[in-house]
């Protein structure tokens, strides 16, 4: 859980850097390894905005060669306590909060995790399938190429060549 008393942050621009677990963010996925947290705290009478980039190093199997490779998964996310708030929303990039100043506590442990989970690719693919930001063809070599001429593949190869290309 990744909580702060809000007595105990100072009023104007603040920063903390800490290093957290997975469990503490209740993450389940036993790939990611080191979490890094840089966060900015702008704190005022009425509101505290928190601003929060997440760095992590993760271990992922490659969907298409089951290779393990390790990569650094990025997030930045912003959330905004108010004392005035009316309703709670959230989208993609930060998320409005009502702020109790009587609890003196602001939770941010469900930001941070869904932000993290976000950041991580639904395909993942080794590195060495990119090329310039683009994702490289895929070929496939099962065992030792064939050295001698089979001829039943003639016949195919040019019922090929005749049929028309659109």
């Amino acid at each position: 859980m990744i909580s702060f008393r809000l007595n105990e942050i100072p009023k104007g621009i603040s920063q903390e850097h800490m290093t957290v677990s997975a469990e503490e963010l209740d993450i389940d996925l036993s790939e990611i390894r080191t979490i890094n947290l840089a966060l900015r705290f702008h704190k005022r009478d009425e509101h505290l905005r928190i601003e929060c980039e997440i760095t992590a190093e993760a271990e992922f199997v490659c969907d298409r060669s089951l290779d393990t490779f390790s990569t650094e998964l990025k997030s930045t996310y912003e959330v905004v306590f108010q004392t005035d708030a009316q309703d709670e929303r959230e989208d993609l990039s930060g998320a409005f909060r009502r702020l109790d100043p009587a609890q003196n506590v602001v939770d941010i442990t469900r930001e941070l995790r869904d932000s993290l989970l976000l950041s991580v690719p639904a395909k993942k693919l080794h590195p060495r399938y990119y090329r310039d930001g683009e994702v490289t063809d895929f070929k496939v070599r099962f065992g030792e190429e064939d050295k001698e001429h089979d001829p039943r593949w003639d016949k195919l190869k040019k019922l090929k060549q005749n049929i028309p290309k659109n």
